[in-house]
């Protein structure tokens, strides 16, 4: 990634919002903060935007098909993964997520820069991808077949969790020394300890869809195909007084 900063089939974007983008920023790169991919509801819940509001901020942002969209954050932080997700869902397969933080990146003398970014307006044509998302409406049908994945802590799980939902926390695929997944054979290893299944259909959720994300990536790291994120999540899933484990 450092040798490629100054590609111009790359669109890279920094996850970490406004203010630390404007202190210090990978050179090329552009602020997109998660509160710019998500609408609320009724609930509470962090939905994902509406297609028409892609064409603009994507094109915005100098996307379209041809470009590779690099996307970094902070180590712990999940936004880069919802950011992901959310290019993943509107047919962006060229989206992938850069392995450090941000501290971490600097810390290796990597370079960084306070000057920003204009990119000529591109167009981004929409195309979602109804395979890795799912509903609460469609999820309340599938809570006996589907293997839902509870990606909060063991606190928020023992308070109340979406009925035959098991637990995963995000952290415990999280990398080490800044790295912000563990590697394929790890995260492996550490599903097959969890007894997921590759031959099911598998539901990611949390609060509010962000630490899902990041689960939702680690299991698609691994080789998992057949994952969904709820968006809505426990948010949307507790409003709308659905049955709770």
């Amino acid at each position: 990634m450092a040798e490629h900063y100054n590609d111009p089939d790359l669109v890279i974007l920094d996850s970490r919002g406004n203010v630390p983008y404007s202190y210090a920023h990978i050179p090329n790169s552009q602020p997109l903060g998660i509160e710019k991919v998500v609408k609320t509801n009724q609930y509470g819940a962090n939905l994902v935007i509406e297609k028409d509001q892609t064409s603009t901020l994507f094109g915005s942002l100098g996307i379209d098909e041809s470009k590779t969209v690099i996307i970094y954050g902070e180590y712990l932080d999940p936004s880069a993964a919802r950011i992901a997700w959310t290019f993943l869902y509107f047919g962006h397969e060229k989206t992938k997520i850069l392995d450090v933080g941000m501290a971490t990146w600097q810390k290796k003398g990597l370079p960084v820069t306070r000057e920003i970014t204009k990119p000529a307006v591109a167009t981004f044509v929409p195309k979602i991808n109804s395979l890795i998302r799912i509903e609460a409406e469609e999820l309340y049908k599938k809570l006996d077949t589907s293997i839902i994945i509870d990606t909060r802590s063991f606190q928020e799980f023992m308070a109340g969790k979406i009925p035959n939902a098991i637990l995963f926390p995000f952290t415990d695929g999280v990398g080490e020394e800044g790295l912000l997944f563990k590697e394929k054979d790890e995260l492996l290893r550490i599903f097959d300890e969890q007894q997921i299944p590759k031959d099911k259909e598998l539901v990611c959720y949390c609060a509010l869809g962000h630490r899902a994300s990041n689960v939702f990536t680690q299991l698609r790291l691994a080789g998992y195909e057949n994952v969904k994120l709820y968006d809505g999540s426990f948010a949307d899933w507790a409003g709308r007084r659905l049955p709770l484990g």
